[in-house]
């Protein structure tokens, strides 16, 4: 059962970071130290060699009321002033930051920064140098190999991959043909410095944020509270005739009230048979007695994320089927989780998993010996433990399903079975981090028992959202 004061005490944390910050203070990270941020990049300069330099662009001017900083540039320089660059030399370690003019810059004087406030910018974050954007050619000028990532801007809510392909169909479509901006800072390079070799980064970078400090566990544990809360206030919410937007709004209000945050990606609240569409957002439709919800949400809480996913009774009560089947599900994760620990494969804990499965479990479940196909083809294979949470829901962080799993890797697990025929798609979702022992479950505030999310759906519920409901 979850602890109501452990996660009081976690989004009371989470709230303090936020709370009357104004002005330039914004836009300084608030969750990283000098330190920390001087170590990753000189971790990088030993990465890519003497000879090398590295460039790494920050996110470009945006439209809209919430300008987003690129999730890498954040990552080393804990600072969201868009349309800037970071240098750093491979030698040496030493970094300068390039800045844009305020004037350069939209929102109110009070908000802005920029290359008038270099003095102040250097001496926060610790760079050796702060200049102009336009002072950054002459600085370039005489660098024999530059790396750079080969990758589109990342961040929030839109993950590396998503944007990487985004920018590949407009560049391939006839009438848009849009050349992707890494493409374009690559060939603009180019032709300003002929004969510099330019290399990519993303692997390098990768590998750096596969591994969380405790500073970003502190803020993937607030975000994976506020996810569980979400789950935890939509049961109790729940009912037949209720539209599944209002837990969209659930959702929303939450993030926005207690983390400051927005969605760090699209909410899926799919209830009936469009639980089948696992990318479902239309949200629109009413809850049905005899039906169940899937809802799976997670935000963009200080450019870091979680993923959570969860399935309860329209009703306040499951069926028989789902208590076989999601109960099922549910006790294969629990063993996935159990199985976590440095040192070991993936592929071997699945193989672990899957065994125990079939020898303690489907006899409880299946007492006849006879398990349904999705049910055995999820045992057969995949991978459960789905994919990296980090600076997006789907961390940029390299190939990392067939290396061995190491302390401070933070991934979800994600077990599921389609069964078409009933047109439904069963599955169950956490964030975990790997500990020295073994892992903490960051999203595991939300009940994942059947009879205990039974009994939380009969309490009424405890924040301040009557109007959503």
């Amino acid at each position: 059962m979850y602890s109501k004061r452990n996660m009081e005490e976690v989004l009371q944390r989470c709230r303090q970071v936020f709370l009357n910050v104004s002005g330039q203070d914004r836009l300084f990270t608030r969750d990283f130290t000098v330190e920390a941020l001087q170590g990753r990049r000189r971790k990088l300069a030993q990465q890519i060699g003497q000879d090398a330099c590295i460039l790494i662009p920050a996110a470009p001017a945006q439209a809209g009321h919430r300008a987003c900083q690129d999730a890498t540039f954040y990552y080393f320089t804990g600072l969201d002033v868009l349309q800037s660059f970071l240098l750093i030399r491979g030698k040496d370690g030493h970094s300068t930051v390039f800045l844009p003019s305020r004037d350069e810059i939209d929102g109110e004087p009070g908000d802005r920064l920029g290359y008038e406030d270099a003095d102040m910018v250097r001496r926060r974050l610790a760079f050796d140098e702060a200049k102009p954007v336009d002072q950054m050619g002459a600085a370039l000028a005489g660098i024999s190999t530059l790396y750079l990532p080969f990758a589109e801007t990342e961040g929030g809510g839109v993950t590396r991959f998503q944007a990487n392909t985004c920018a590949r169909k407009r560049e391939e479509t006839e009438w848009d043909g849009v050349e992707p901006r890494h493409k374009a800072l690559i060939r603009k390079l180019g032709e300003r410095f002929p004969l510099m070799t330019m290399a990519d980064a993303s692997d390098i970078i990768g590998r750096m944020r596969r591994i969380k400090s405790q500073s970003e566990i502190e803020v993937l544990r607030q975000a994976g509270h506020l996810s569980a809360l979400i789950m935890i206030e939509s049961m109790k919410a729940t009912r037949p005739g209720l539209c599944e937007c209002r837990l969209e709004a659930i959702a929303k209000y939450i993030y926005a009230a207690y983390g400051n945050c927005d969605l760090g990606y699209g909410v899926i609240a799919a209830s009936g048979k469009r639980i089948v569409n696992g990318h479902y957002h239309f949200n629109n439709s009413t809850m049905q007695d005899g039906e169940v919800v899937l809802m799976d949400c997670g935000p963009d809480l200080r450019h870091y994320s979680s993923d959570i996913a969860r399935i309860w009774p329209v009703s306040g009560t499951y069926s028989d089927w789902h208590r076989q089947i999601y109960g099922f599900i549910v006790e294969y994760h629990k063993v996935l989780i159990r199985l976590i620990k440095p040192g070991i494969l993936a592929q071997d804990a699945y193989a672990e998993a899957r065994a125990r499965m079939r020898r303690d479990y489907v006899p409880r479940f299946f007492p006849d010996g006879s398990l349904p196909e999705p049910i055995d083809r999820m045992l057969s294979g995949g991978g459960p433990y789905n994919h990296c949470v980090g600076l997006s829901v789907h961390d940029f962080v390299g190939k990392w399903r067939d290396e061995v799993i190491e302390e401070g890797m933070v991934f979800v697990v994600d077990p599921m079975a389609m069964f078409t025929d009933r047109q439904q798609y069963i599955r169950v979702e956490d964030t975990i981090v790997v500990t020295r022992n073994g892992c903490e479950c960051l999203t595991g505030a939300a009940p994942i028992e059947l009879d205990e999310v039974e009994v939380l759906m009969k309490e009424p519920r405890s924040i301040h959202s009557s109007w959503i409901i």
